[in-house]
């Protein structure tokens, strides 16, 4: 663990990366919460779906999209809502914080990439404990809603103030 200081940052998915990419996956009982074979995602994505990496001592060790059309596709989106989504971290590099780091660093990153939002939005399971825990411990709120349209079962609806 060293100095408990974790430097992650976010960078716009680029092919350059593809390989890198290509290698992350999650734990089999965190499959069913999140996506696979990170490329061909990327490949199938819409022109509003924008796919990001978050990267750790110089390598890709998660991914996630934001969805600049998150208040349209949901009818619980409020105006100017981006969506986080399909947010995982490779099962090699989890319990380090990463995911921590990198969803506390989304408020500034969206505010200076994308300044028309003013709350990002996301959906997690209700059985993904883990994950609905660090985005609590990381400033986005529980809406009280839930949103029982997803394959898995009803998720929280969360969201952040920009």
């Amino acid at each position: 663990k060293g100095s408990g200081i974790v430097v992650v940052t976010i960078e716009k998915y680029s092919p350059i990366r593809e390989e890198e990419a290509s290698l992350l996956s999650v734990l089999s009982d965190q499959a069913q919460f999140t996506v696979s074979n990170v490329p061909q995602v990327v490949k199938d994505l819409k022109e509003s779906e924008h796919p990001h990496l978050i990267i750790f001592e110089g390598k890709a060790v998660g991914f996630f999209l934001l969805d600049l059309n998150y208040s349209e596709k949901y009818q619980f989106g409020q105006h100017k809502a981006i969506g986080v989504r399909a947010l995982l971290v490779d099962q090699k590099y989890q319990g380090k914080g990463i995911a921590t780091q990198a969803i506390k660093a989304l408020p500034s990153y969206v505010t200076e990439h994308y300044p028309d939002y003013e709350v990002m939005q996301l959906t997690v399971n209700c059985r993904n404990k883990a994950a609905y825990a660090c985005y609590l411990k990381c400033g986005f709120v529980d809406s009280g809603e839930l949103y029982t349209g997803g394959p898995v079962g009803p998720q929280h609806i969360m969201q952040r103030e920009l």
